[in-house]
């Protein structure tokens, strides 16, 4: 399923991004926009669809899982609309307020989308519980049990499409939207498995279920809002500080390198870094390796600001 994912995503990058290999790093502003709203645009289509036919099943054969889930499948709408405005209001160029953009609006997008999450699992929750408590009947039916094991597959391979979509443009908010739609798979498969059991009467396999999914649905929201938090808060990533040192050495004159600091603002990163050099260059020469390492970082990271602080210190033979 991973290739078929990659490469339907390539296929789906060439004819949003021209002239941009598939394959490679997508970091520039405009660039990650236009993958995200390709992503939430995908998202709406394919959860409108899925959405009306669970609710007519779940309608038909009174099922409080699969209403819950059609319902859940549907508030993905809601989520994909959060990302297009929430990439539309980050890619709001600096002002005198905020004079290093608004990129972590994208943070916040994902704090909503996580926050929709918990109130619709808390919301199902209370429903199965009155559905468990009267042990109301619901109608077995093997093509709902067909329909929705399809719709698992499909909802699991939007998943994995918004992952990788996510991880190619680095954004926390288009993994989270991934994480809705593989909970609405484990949930289809759930109420698979809850109209199965009603077939032979067990009824309140049903409510039992919906419970399940609203777990899952609150957990997955739960998790989206503390690595969101994390993020707006200021998350230390070593990865990203192990590449600007391994780029700031590749410049000749650069000894080492500490005190690395990246402030993340979505699609632009506020770097500082310090670099050490040979005590006995000339003030001239070391602000040339400054900027030298300035230019690499920015040319590779696609950073906002990069503030270079010289360190001299006695070279090594």
């Amino acid at each position: 399923m991973d290739r078929l994912t990659t490469s339907i995503s390539n296929f789906m990058i060439t004819r949003t991004l021209k002239g941009v290999p598939p394959e490679s790093s997508i970091d520039h502003p405009d660039q990650r926009k236009k993958i995200a709203y390709l992503e939430a645009w995908v998202s709406i289509v394919g959860n409108l669809v899925l959405a009306v036919i669970k609710g007519i099943m779940g309608v038909l054969v009174n099922s409080i899982s699969l209403i819950a889930d059609a319902v859940h499948t549907a508030s993905d709408v809601l989520t994909s609309v959060v990302v297009i405005f929430g990439f539309k209001l980050a890619t709001l160029p600096a002002d005198e307020e905020h004079p290093h953009g608004h990129g972590r609006i994208e943070f916040i997008a994902t704090l909503i989308i996580s926050m929709l999450l918990v109130a619709v699992g808390i919301k199902f929750g209370i429903d199965s519980y009155h559905r468990l408590m009267a042990n109301t009947m619901v109608v077995g039916s093997y093509l709902v049990v067909i329909v929705m094991l399809a719709a698992g597959v499909f909802k699991e391979l939007m998943s994995r499409f918004s992952i990788d979509l996510g991880q190619r443009i680095s954004s926390s908010t288009l993994i989270a939207d991934a994480w809705h739609h593989r909970t609405d798979a484990i949930a289809s498969v759930l109420v698979a498995i809850a109209i199965l059991a009603s077939k032979f009467g067990y009824y309140w396999v049903d409510a039992v279920l919906g419970f399940l999914v609203s777990g899952l649905i609150i957990w997955t929201g739960v998790e989206i809002f503390r690595e969101s938090c994390s993020k707006l808060i200021g998350e230390y990533n070593s990865e990203e500080v192990e590449e600007i040192s391994r780029l700031a050495l590749t410049v000749p004159g650069v000894i080492g390198t500490h005190d690395i600091s990246v402030h993340d603002y979505g699609a632009n990163k506020v770097v500082s870094i310090h670099i050490e050099v040979d005590q006995g260059l000339t003030l001239v020469r070391a602000h040339d390796i400054a900027s030298r390492v300035e230019e690499q970082i920015n040319r590779h990271r696609y950073t906002f600001s990069t503030t270079v602080h010289v360190d001299g210190v006695e070279k090594l033979n």
